[in-house]
């Protein structure tokens, strides 16, 4: 019975190819997360480098990002499985800057949705009106069965992933979908295991 080899320059231009495909799959990521930057309505540039980052986790960890909807007969559908972000995320008469939720890689009454706010540069300048009413949010959303995660601008900017991978983390991590410790040097978890 004859061996199955792969000819040297095969696995040669296997090397050029895998690098040829990275190229276009970066090129492909750019141009479609610049496009939800336009188009979702976020209201600032942390909260945009929270969304590129929070993708980048996401799918580092092979989970769907905002699956579609699975359909589940006569017609109807049921929300798909993964990990759902949304922004400017209308909750009760509230709009959160994220909320981040699951379905499928968990138990839903152990691992509850997450909110997300993302406290800029203005966050410090507020007048007490306006920090009661944000306690009052917080304290809504608790009510409703949401935990609520504050990171400062300077939190995101300094490490965008770091901040994903946190939120996400209590979304996923209890049901074992998800890396437990963060490496700042690998964010998205890409080097050879130890």
């Amino acid at each position: 019975m004859a061996e199955n080899k792969v000819a040297a320059n095969v696995l040669t231009f296997l090397d050029r190819a895998a690098q040829d495909y990275a190229n276009f799959e970066a090129e492909r990521f750019t141009q479609n997360r610049y496009c939800e930057l336009l188009e979702m309505g976020f209201g600032s540039p942390i909260e945009q480098l929270f969304w590129i980052a929070a993708y980048n986790i996401v799918r580092s960890e092979y989970l769907e990002l905002n699956p579609s909807p699975i359909p589940c007969g006569k017609g109807e559908f049921e929300e798909g499985f993964g990990v759902f972000i949304r922004p400017q995320a209308q909750i009760g008469k509230y709009r959160a800057d994220f909320l981040i939720h699951q379905n499928g890689i968990g138990p839903r009454q152990f691992l509850s949705p997450v909110v997300v706010e993302l406290d800029g540069h203005a966050f410090h300048d507020k007048d007490k009106h306006q920090r009661s009413y944000e306690k009052a949010r917080d304290r809504f959303f608790v009510k409703q069965g949401y935990r609520v995660l504050h990171f400062t601008g300077s939190d995101v900017v300094k490490d965008p992933y770091a901040v994903a991978f946190e939120a996400q983390s209590l979304v996923c991590g209890a049901a074992g979908a998800m890396r437990e410790t963060y490496n700042k040097e690998d964010p998205m978890n890409l080097g050879e295991a130890e």
